[in-house]
Parts: C-alpha cells; sequence; structure tokens
C-alpha cells in the first residue's frame, strides 16, 4: 500500500485555501447579523453642541453607527451624528447642555436622512433612556 506524504509547504497551502473557501460564507453570515437600526432603538453615543444661526444645535455623536432598517435616503452607510429635533422641552434642553461632551443614550422615535451624502440623520422624535432630572 502506497501512501502519499505531504510536505509542509503543501499542507499549509491546503489549509490556506480551504480558509479562503470559507471566509465569505462567514462575512455573509455576519452581514446578515448585522444590526440594523430601527424606529424605537436606543442611539448611544457623546453629545455635542454646535452653534446654527446662533442657538445652539445639540448631535449625537454615535459609538455604533447601524445602518437604517427601512429603506431611506441613507443607502450607502450607517448614520453616525444624529441632530436632535424636538429640543423646546425645557427638562431635554437643560439634560442636553449638561450632557456636552459625555456619553448619553436616547431612544429614537422616529428618524430620517438629512442630506444623503453627509451620511448624517436626523431624530425628529426622541427621548432620554432614563427619566428626566427635575
Amino acid at each position: 500500500m502506497m501512501h502519499t506524504i505531504l510536505g509542509v509547504p503543501a499542507l499549509v497551502a491546503l489549509l490556506a485555501s480551504a480558509a479562503q473557501a470559507q471566509e465569505p460564507k462567514q462575512d455573509q453570515k455576519q452581514e446578515s447579523k448585522q444590526e440594523l437600526l430601527k424606529h424605537g432603538d436606543v442611539i448611544s453615543g457623546q453629545v455635542r453642541a454646535v452653534r446654527r444661526n446662533n442657538e445652539p444645535v445639540y448631535q449625537i455623536v454615535s459609538d455604533a453607527p447601524k445602518p437604517f432598517a427601512h429603506k431611506d435616503a441613507c443607502k450607502a452607510a450607517a448614520p453616525k451624528i444624529f441632530h436632535l429635533a424636538e429640543t423646546d422641552n425645557k427638562a431635554k434642553t437643560i439634560r442636553l447642555k449638561r450632557s456636552v461632551g459625555q456619553k448619553v443614550e436616547i431612544v429614537a422615535d422616529e428618524f430620517t436622512c438629512t442630506v444623503p451624502h453627509t451620511g448624517d440623520a436626523i431624530a425628529t422624535k426622541w427621548r432620554f433612556t432614563g427619566p428626566l432630572p427635575r
């Protein structure tokens, strides 16, 4: 009975090709398991304030951007910056002012893209995850 003995280089090449054949399958599984951002999901990140027309505008720079689950103008990438609309609530505004530079979590009840090429989004209806301070 004749045995074929592979040399070490041939064995390494065989194992490498087998691993490469498995990579696309693993990538496809990871893509299908990637979390998508849905209305009512939590967005966390650092709060920053910018001035627009001499008024403060608050934003959250997401620490874990996710692509939108619903079809929207944000097709290419997951938005990293969320502009926070609906800040006419005094308690929300106070909490945002105190949170500039800090990490917060909000529930984004409604959101959409601002301008598709910027990749930014706007949270039109949102709330803090915890109770507002009195």
